[in-house]
């Protein structure tokens, strides 16, 4: 008896312990996946849906040192925080896993890097440099959004997004010098995820393009702007408002935090 009563607590530990922190989760609530949330925009759109009584799977590339997120866990027992970097294959599919059967209305592709900047310019021009910024920002979002394809499918709301920016755009940057490969990745990424929109119409998927503004993030300031800015809350608070606007009707172009089509 005593042999059996220890492998039952051993069953029940391996599956406290395979379960994911969905198992909180309120299924008569949305559910919101976001990339890139332990900081800046990322956590405010943590913060913003956890407010708004959402289900949120918040991922960051290292949890442990989340503090903001754990703080919001606590507040907030409907938030799940998971391990994920956008370019780790084996976690990406890992994480998909642990939610199989799980509704996401919701997915925002926010992860995403700047770069090295004296790398991206004439004179300093560097593969490695120009593959991680395409890897994050470009290849990261499509394969999350594949990986998570389902999920969506299977929600009431069924919208992908991705965090686009107008230094993607030809018609605005078409006359500005460096940050090569974030201009390019964001230009990559606005095609791409207009691709994929047409290939998961069928699914009843829609797919959006989000634009935050500038916003006060460490992104921002290692990018030398000094400029005005948004704080994140403001931003994610007005890109969430239009997400939620998002219809299969519109045309899919990049929109910009307050509601106008970034031109291209």
């Amino acid at each position: 008896m005593p042999r059996l009563s220890l492998h039952f607590s051993l069953v029940l530990l391996l599956l406290a312990v395979a379960l994911p922190a969905a198992a909180e989760f309120d299924p008569d609530r949305p559910t919101v996946l976001i990339t890139g949330s332990n900081r800046g925009i990322g956590l405010a759109f943590a913060q913003y849906y956890a407010a708004e009584g959402w289900n949120v799977i918040a991922t960051a590339r290292r949890p442990e040192r989340a503090d903001e997120l754990k703080a919001l866990q606590r507040q907030f027992p409907q938030v799940a925080i998971e391990q994920l970097d956008v370019t780790n294959l084996e976690q990406i599919d890992a994480l998909a896993e642990a939610y199989r059967g799980q509704p996401i209305d919701v997915l925002i592709n926010n992860a995403a890097v700047l770069g090295d900047l004296p790398t991206q310019k004439v004179g300093g021009l560097d593969r490695d440099a120009f593959q991680q910024v395409m890897l994050v920002n470009v290849f990261g979002p499509l394969k999350v959004s594949e990986a998570f394809a389902e999920h969506v499918a299977m929600s009431e709301q069924k919208k992908i997004v991705a965090l686009t920016s107008g230094l993607g755009s030809l018609k605005l940057m078409g006359q500005m010098s460096g940050f090569y490969y974030y201009r390019m990745s964001k230009a990559a990424l606005n095609m791409g995820m207009l691709g994929l929109r047409k290939d998961l119409k069928d699914r009843g998927i829609i797919v959006g393009l989000v634009a935050p503004g500038m916003v006060d993030t460490q992104l921002l300031a290692d990018s030398g702007y000094r400029g005005k800015s948004l704080t994140p809350a403001d931003s994610a608070a007005g890109v969430a408002q239009n997400i939620a606007a998002l219809t299969a009707e519109d045309p899919g172009k990049p929109i910009n935090v307050d509601g106008k089509v970034l031109p291209w």
